[in-house]
């Protein structure tokens, strides 16, 4: 009977082990996945970050908006941000479409922008352009945005 003791205790281990081994991988992989290795990764940040950006401008959260531009397009854009949320309250961002670039570190996003000017609030719409680029520690910024009717 003692003989086989050490033999459950190795077994009972290894089963620990396998177990416990999925759960203390999970945050290693989670944060693999969010540091946008691979181009899919890289893909799939795209979307949350920009929506960040359009809620952060839907609320007129100007500083905040500016924290997901890219550092030398600051000047420009704050401006732009800035007139813009002075005459108008935006209602509604939506992706049209997103364009890829081959490795997947830059991203043209066509966006549909709800917005009234104030003091109307007569809800208009217009496209707008957004060029986006990846930056390997801060993740998905804004380097431009332009309207394309409207």
């Amino acid at each position: 009977m003692n003989s086989t003791r050490p033999i459950y205790r190795a077994l009972l281990v290894c089963i620990s082990l396998v177990s416990l081994s999925g759960c203390i991988l999970v945050p290693f992989f989670q944060a693999f996945k969010e540091s946008g290795v691979t181009a899919d990764d890289r893909m799939a940040l795209l979307e949350p970050q920009a929506k960040k950006f359009f809620d952060s401008v839907m609320m007129g959260d100007k500083t905040r908006a500016l924290t997901f531009v890219l550092p030398e397009s600051r000047s420009e854009l704050s401006k732009r941000i800035k007139g813009r949320s002075d005459e108008e309250r935006v209602v509604e961002s939506k992706f049209e479409e997103v364009a890829w670039a081959e490795d997947a570190r830059q991203a043209t996003i066509t966006v549909k922008v709800r917005y009234y000017k104030v003091p109307y609030y007569i809800v208009e719409t217009r496209l707008e352009e957004q060029h986006w680029e990846f930056v390997l520690s801060d993740g998905w910024k804004l380097r431009e945005m332009t309207v394309i009717n409207g």
